[in-house]
């Protein structure tokens, strides 16, 4: 096991291929400290580097992650100077920074919500691929009723899973939604009872390591990049995608496969 920072975040690999990324605060109720986001942002790091094929993250306690650090906001703190471009560049730009990575990585990413995701911890889990959640657990962009918005990628990614008019309501109200509410506004993956929410993420990362790593990246590169392209430049990201895929290996053992009629092996 790996210890990115073993004060907020344990990093391990409970199966071969998967990693897991579990916060360790829940006294405080895992907030995004700069010291988590540092951890998170190592075992990314670490997960890439191993050639990672689902990466999931999770919480301790009542929590997944409680969202921002606000003693940052409300107590004098040197880091942040609590003025408004500093708490924008040094610390809302990090977590975007640090959540972006999750939808940039070549492997799959997915959160299984075991408590509390509000605010930043709901952005969190927006930013990873897919997002499984346990029945107790509650989830919501809390933001507006503290004076603030979601700009950590609440706002940009929300619209994306659940479209427009579901995100206005979602955000704009800044509820506490139940498992059962996520699952039926589009916003979660699915939903598991307490005791299984681990076991069924592990099930659920284990498909992704059966099939090709080149394939799984650039389908996964093409989708987030087609989505703000236009119709011409999004045939040409799936072309590209093809031509990776075209050259590699897996694509040889994939072609090989379907015509022995046999399951492809494909090489981490």
């Amino acid at each position: 096991m790996s210890q990115p920072n073993a004060s907020s975040l344990d990093f391990s690999w409970p199966a071969r291929g998967i990693a897991l990324a579990r916060f360790t605060r829940p006294e405080q109720m895992n907030t995004l400290t700069i010291e988590t986001l540092k951890a998170l942002d190592r075992a990314v790091d670490e997960a890439e580097a191993a050639g990672c094929r689902a990466f999931i993250v999770t919480g301790s306690g009542r929590a997944f992650c409680g969202g921002a650090h606000v003693s940052y906001f409300t107590e004098p703190d040197p880091v942040l100077a609590a003025t408004p471009l500093a708490i924008r560049d040094r610390y809302v730009r990090r977590i975007q920074e640090v959540f972006d990575r999750l939808q940039a990585m070549p492997f799959v990413t997915i959160a299984a919500i075991n408590g509390y995701a509000l605010g930043g911890g709901c952005e969190l889990a927006l930013s990873c691929d897919f997002r499984l959640i346990a029945e107790s657990a509650r989830i919501g962009l809390t933001e507006v009723r503290f004076g603030t918005i979601p700009g950590a990628g609440g706002v940009q990614n929300l619209p994306k899973i659940v479209g427009r008019a579901k995100a206005l309501e979602i955000t704009l109200l800044g509820e506490h939604l139940t498992a059962a509410q996520a699952l039926a506004a589009g916003m979660v993956t699915a939903t598991a009872a307490d005791a299984t929410l681990l076991d069924d993420a592990f099930a659920f990362a284990a498909r992704f390591t059966k099939f090709s790593p080149v394939a799984v990246a650039e389908a996964k590169r093409a989708i987030y990049r087609c989505q703000t392209e236009n119709t011409a430049a999004a045939s040409l990201i799936a072309l590209d995608g093809v031509t990776v895929a075209a050259g590699s290996a897996d694509w040889q053992e994939g072609m090989s496969a379907f015509v022995e009629k046999r399951a492809p092996r494909f090489e981490p």
